[in-house]
């Protein structure tokens, strides 16, 4: 065989050994994806139940509070283009959340609060994939963050701002540098706000570090007077 059919034959078998070796991290990168979505939610879930119990109390709240995350664990599954839109109360959501994962902030020693709302904060979203964002944030910030746990809404223009704030040191990176860390296989640092932008991708939000606490929000467009009901 003369060397340049050998060449050819070199070349393509890097080819091939790379396109392999990127099939099996997208692979792994989706796995470990699927099973942080899914350990998150039960583990909130599991803890929540057994906090009511002890208390003796399983109130309308609680069991709002864990259906909705035994519905988003199974919805981690689903396709992320895939949406089910309807107008959704963030307050609401957000006070289903913080309940369930007030009892995974106590495991970890810290508090977790929902501050008074803002009045009507309502998007049109798809609400298991919001609730999907804003649990990995409140995972972030219990596993990651120091102090006292607060989540609010404010309005920021035409859109809703979730803050999820603590009194840790704030972020270790940007957002923009700890959302790419999964995807390049630099760690699991991030994984859950990776998750969290793309799933705003999706609904026209986006995620960012607040400025003058440590802490993210995120920014989701909200239903106005005129766009709520057409005339």
């Amino acid at each position: 065989m003369t060397l340049a059919p050998l060449l050819v034959l070199a070349a393509l078998t890097a080819l091939a050994t790379f396109h392999a070796r990127c099939v099996a991290r997208a692979l792994r990168e989706r796995a470990a994806r699927v099973a942080h979505e899914v350990r998150g939610p039960l583990t909130a879930a599991h803890l929540a139940l057994h906090g009511a119990a002890r208390r003796g109390e399983i109130a309308p709240i609680a069991v709002a509070a864990l259906e909705l995350e035994l519905r988003r664990a199974a919805h981690a599954l689903d396709d992320p283009t895939d949406a089910r839109l309807d107008e959704v109360d963030l307050h609401a959501l957000l006070s289903c959340q913080v309940h369930t994962w007030q009892d995974v902030a106590a495991a970890h020693g810290t508090t977790l609060t929902l501050a008074p709302g803002i009045g009507t904060a309502v998007i049109h979203a798809d609400a298991l994939r919001i609730a999907q964002a804003t649990s990995n944030v409140l995972a972030n910030a219990i596993e990651h963050g120091g102090g006292a746990i607060t989540v609010r809404t404010a309005l920021n223009g035409d859109h809703v701002r979730i803050e999820v704030t603590d009194g840790g040191p704030g972020l270790p990176a940007s957002v923009a540098e700890l959302v790419r860390r999964p995807s390049a296989g630099r760690g699991t640092r991030g994984r859950g706000l990776a998750i969290t932008a793309s799933v705003l991708t999706h609904c026209g939000g986006r995620l960012s570090a607040l400025q003058e606490a440590p802490g993210v929000a995120i920014d989701l467009p909200r239903l106005t007077p005129t766009t709520e009901q057409p005339a």
